[in-house]
């Protein structure tokens, strides 16, 4: 199928610029479906065939966005690295990143992430050798923390990956619709995707020795919610 064309002079990137910012804008206030293209070449002051010419169709757009939003995930990963920060530090922070390199919440960005969760072969196409795609990106990470102790060796660091931008984009999703059918007007903290990535990172932990403070930690919550299921009655086991 025909592909986004990239322009490498001047004019060129220019017009593309403004076309993929007109559909943006319009793809937010329509939702993807529901845009029109005679309102997106209105706004960026082209043609029908200027448009076409460098988004062959709407999906392209939304592949466009989602390498914005890879290329922000996947560089607060290199950057955590670089820097030599913990893995649970790392991936909050890359998530925070795409969150921010993302459109405003609606059909549009869910688009989006559905593009990042389902089609991660075609980004790897689009992204080039330079952006790894999200799973990717997060695999090194988690290899890294393999290699620190942060993180149990004992399955692939890809698989584990997988399951964290897959499990966390669902959650990042699912709390968007709950925030619009409630009609919030402020986000609300992401409790759901910060709850998804916690408990996650917590399972991909090498297994704790005898006493280690953490799961003595876990331990003493977990009694104490135990206490207070049953106050007066006998503990549960």
């Amino acid at each position: 199928m025909p592909t986004a064309r990239r322009p490498r002079q001047a004019r060129a990137i220019e017009t593309r610029r403004r076309v993929y910012e007109a559909a943006v804008a319009e793809f937010e206030r329509s939702g993807v479906e529901a845009a029109r293209i005679e309102d997106i070449v209105t706004a960026a002051g082209v043609s029908w065939g200027t448009f076409f010419t460098y988004f062959p169709s709407k999906d392209d757009v939304v592949l466009e966005a989602a390498i914005v939003t890879c290329a922000a995930f996947a560089d607060a990963c290199r950057k955590g690295l670089a820097a030599g920060s913990g893995t649970g530090v790392i991936v909050g922070n890359a998530f925070a990143a795409l969150r921010r390199a993302a459109p405003a919440p609606g059909p549009f960005r869910d688009a989006i992430m559905r593009g990042i969760a389902n089609q991660p072969e075609r980004l790897s196409d689009h992204l080039g050798e330079d952006v790894p795609n999200p799973v990717l990106a997060l695999a090194e990470v988690l290899e890294a923390g393999q290699r620190r102790g942060d993180v149990a060796a004992g399955e692939p660091p890809e698989s584990l990956a997988a399951v964290l931008v897959h499990a966390t984009i669902a959650a990042g999703r699912r709390e968007a619709a709950m925030e619009r059918a409630a009609g919030a007007t402020q986000r609300s903290g992401l409790p759901l995707t910060v709850l998804t990535i916690k408990l996650l990172l917590r399972g991909m932990r090498p297994d704790p020795e005898p006493g280690d403070p953490r799961e003595v930690a876990l331990e003493r919550a977990a009694a104490a919610l135990r206490d207070a299921a049953e106050p007066d009655g006998p503990r549960i086991p």
